[in-house]
C-alpha cells in the first residue's frame, strides 16, 4: 500500500516537471535588440492564405467543375490549427461557386476530423471541388471560365486557432484574393 503511494507521488512529480518544461519552451522567443538587451515576444503573426490554382473542367454544355487549391502558411514557430475556409469564387462580379473546407470547432470536445494543423514556419495545401452551372445570366462568364480566360476574385473567411504557452486565441479573418 505504501509502495503504491510512493509510485503515485513519483508519477505526479514527473507529470508536473514535463508540464513545466512544455510551458517554458512553447510560444516564446528571445529577441535581442540593438543595445544587447533581451526580451520575450508572445505576439503571433496571422496565418496567410493564397491561391495555388483554380482549374475549370467542363463536364457538358451546362455544367463545369471548378477545382481550387489554397495555400495556408504559418509564419510563427508554433503550430496553428486551421479550422475552416469559407469562400466564394467570383468572375465579373458573378458568383461562380462557393464552398467550405474544414469545419469550425465549437468547444473543447468537438471532433477534430475536419481541421488542419499548420506547423510552425510551414504551409498546407487545401483543395476543394465545386460545380458551376450555366444559365441565361451567366453565359458570358461561363465562356470565360471554360475557355480559361477568366480572372477570379475569391472572397471569404478563414478561421484558425493559435496556441502560445497556456493561451489559445481563435481568429476569423476575412480575405480577398485575385487569381491569376
Amino acid at each position: 500500500m505504501r509502495l503504491k503511494a510512493v509510485y503515485a507521488a513519483g508519477g505526479g512529480i514527473v507529470v508536473f516537471v514535463v508540464v513545466i518544461l512544455v510551458i517554458n519552451n512553447t510560444g516564446t522567443h528571445t529577441i535581442t535588440s540593438n543595445n544587447g538587451r533581451q526580451g520575450t515576444n508572445n505576439t503571433a503573426m496571422p496565418l496567410t492564405l493564397s491561391i495555388k490554382s483554380i482549374t475549370p473542367n467542363q463536364i457538358n454544355n451546362h455544367l463545369a467543375s471548378i477545382h481550387i487549391s489554397f495555400n495556408a502558411t504559418n509564419p510563427n514557430s508554433g503550430t496553428a490549427i486551421l479550422e475552416a475556409i469559407q469562400y466564394n469564387i467570383m468572375v465579373d462580379d458573378k458568383r461562380v461557386a462557393s464552398g467550405t473546407i474544414g469545419e469550425r470547432l465549437e468547444g473543447f470536445l468537438a471532433s477534430s476530423a475536419g481541421v488542419y494543423p499548420v506547423i510552425g514556419e510551414g504551409s498546407v495545401i487545401l483543395k476543394d471541388n465545386q460545380l458551376f452551372q450555366k444559365n441565361n445570366s451567366t453565359t458570358i462568364t461561363w465562356n470565360k471560365v471554360v475557355e480559361g480566360k477568366a480572372n477570379y476574385v475569391v472572397t471569404g473567411t478563414m478561421s484558425y486557432r493559435q496556441i502560445s504557452g497556456l493561451q489559445a486565441s481563435s481568429t476569423d479573418r476575412d480575405f480577398r484574393l485575385v487569381f491569376p
